[in-house]
């Protein structure tokens, strides 16, 4: 079977029309009208009606079937040209979300040689973007963020450790003259939450579900973390944040949550399923499962 086939018979599923596939393709017409002919025979199935007349229905069940295989073997294939052609490369394309990475960068610069920390192209977004660009061939390996441990299709993901959250408060708040503090008693509280940290959203849920309360909550479109930590020692409001995210921070303290909830963030080395490592990759990933993170 021709690939190329595959690829135009999406693009017709797409268009309904030859010619602008054939446009799009730089081919003639009856190039595509030959590429569906062989796809006709080759699955011995009828994929697009004769009666052309009403474009909605131009593909038949068949045709839809093998459309929705043929775009995820295009799609593979695209994947499999990406990694070939930079299989020779010695740049390691890296995903390190920023509370990840204010973790681990300092370890990874003392553990690993200038030669290889110079072949390192970091890419730093959350984790949930960093999924997709694995998924989509930008991104090679990344430590991930999570509160389950991951299963996602198309990534493999092996788990390197756990943190705890913490509650995190000014220095002017009465509640840092504590060191611990249950949930519950924060009912009265204003939260200050960033509208894109996923797991951290997802942690505070379950607490809120756990302890029946339903404190005020300001969501912030900030463009990172640190600007909820800055809300915080300004005494705007406390944040529920992975502890290690604010540890050592001027005018923040973190208190220990009490309560026996289950909800810790996850770390996990992860990468597309099926991705061959290179031998500085495999050393890389290696050396990334042994670092160790104070408590």
């Amino acid at each position: 079977m021709n690939t190329r086939d595959l690829q135009y018979f999406v693009a017709l599923v797409k268009y309904k029309n030859y010619t602008q596939v054939a446009k799009q393709f730089q081919v003639s017409q009856p190039t595509i009208t030959q590429a569906i002919q062989r796809l006709e025979r080759e699955f011995n199935a009828q994929l697009v009606r004769k009666d052309r007349g009403h474009r909605d229905e131009m593909i038949t069940r068949s045709g839809q079937l093998l459309f929705e295989n043929a775009r995820l073997i295009n799609e593979r294939i695209d994947l499999a040209h990406q990694e070939i052609s930079r299989a020779n490369q010695k740049q390691i394309r890296f995903g390190l979300p920023p509370i990840i990475g204010k973790l681990y960068i300092s370890r990874i610069v003392q553990e690993f040689s200038g030669d290889l920390l110079s072949r390192l192209k970091i890419t730093s977004v959350g984790s949930r973007d960093l999924l997709n660009q694995i998924r989509s061939g930008k991104i090679d390996i990344a430590i991930l963020g999570s509160t389950a441990p991951i299963k996602e299709p198309g990534v493999f993901a092996d788990l390197i450790t756990t943190r705890p959250f913490g509650i995190v408060v000014s220095d002017h708040h009465p509640l840092a003259r504590r060191n611990r503090v249950s949930f519950k008693e924060l009912a009265n509280e204003r939260f200050i939450n960033f509208d894109q940290q996923y797991i951290h959203q997802a942690a505070f849920q379950a607490y809120c579900t756990y302890s029946r309360i339903k404190p005020q909550v300001m969501v912030y479109r900030l463009p990172d973390i640190s600007w909820v930590k800055e809300l915080v020692r300004q005494n705007l409001g406390i944040s529920l944040l992975v502890r290690d995210a604010a540890i050592n921070e001027p005018g923040i303290k973190v208190l220990e949550l009490t309560d026996p909830v289950p909800e810790r963030f996850y770390i996990s080395v992860a990468m597309r399923e099926g991705y061959v490592l290179s031998e500085d990759e495999q050393n890389f990933v290696n050396r990334l499962h042994q670092i160790r993170l104070d408590d």
